[in-house]
């Protein structure tokens, strides 16, 4: 009785750490992020309930002729799929995905590393 009672809590306790280590949570996306050939392009990455949030933020028109701090911010809604974030923009499904090798994200044809 004692060896079947043992087995059964030796299960279930595998079975919990299997589901934990099936479910990948994102967490390498998230994080501010800058473009590592326009400085002034950033992207934070933030978890949201079951998705993400992906901030983009660029200099405005305006900013980039008169030299101000002006910036052009957007939110996009984002899902993790495959190991990859699919990011709604409305009219388009963009993918960031993230490189471990160097730990930085490939983003609309776009190297973004990490800010420190």
């Amino acid at each position: 009785m004692r060896r079947i009672v043992a087995m059964l809590f030796s299960t279930v306790l595998m079975l919990v750490f299997a589901a934990g280590c099936g479910n990948i949570s994102g967490g390498e996306f998230t994080g501010k992020w800058v473009n590592s050939e326009r400085s002034a392009e950033t992207v934070e990455i933030k978890k949201s309930g079951e998705g993400f949030i992906v901030t983009q933020s660029t200099p405005t028109t305006i900013a980039k002729i008169v030299n101000n701090d002006e910036r052009k911010t957007r939110e996009y809604p984002a899902v993790l799929k495959d190991g990859v974030l699919a990011v709604s923009t409305g009219s388009e499904t963009n993918t960031i995905s993230y490189v471990k090798d160097g730990d930085f994200l490939l983003f609309e044809e776009h190297k973004f590393i990490r800010q420190k």
